[in-house]
């Protein structure tokens, strides 16, 4: 008897610890469309729409984009809570001296907040 009651006891540890972990390390997934060439973290981007999944750390996030099957890109980002609930899925850029862009940000709808990377400042 008691040691069904221990058994019943691990279990129920163990679920609360998976349901814990789980929510601690969220995935996430949405597309975006770049627009231009650019760079992101050292990573060449060309135009095109890209599907987007991180796995967040809070607020630190793991980002790898794929274009089609083909993974191009995973990077460190850091999710960044804004005041604003995005209506559409939006890349930021930055245009740097000679003319290309870096991404500074991506925006997904219906989410208040975004992933940053690089020294980006956060914005609404």
């Amino acid at each position: 008897m008691k040691s069904q009651g221990r058994v019943a006891t691990l279990i129920s540890v163990l679920v609360i610890l998976l349901v814990a972990s789980t929510s601690a390390f969220a995935k996430h997934s949405g597309k975006v469309t770049l627009a231009f060439a650019a760079s992101l973290n050292g990573s060449s981007l060309t135009p095109g729409e890209y599907k987007v999944t991180w796995e967040q750390h809070s607020p630190e996030a793991t980002v790898t984009l794929a274009k089609g099957k083909n993974v191009v890109a995973t990077t460190a980002g850091k999710w960044v809570d804004h005041e604003v609930r995005y209506p559409a899925n939006a890349v930021l850029y930055n245009v740097n001296p000679d003319g290309s862009r870096t991404v500074l940000e991506l925006r997904f709808a219906g989410l208040k907040g975004a992933l940053v990377f690089g020294e980006a400042s956060p914005r609404s």
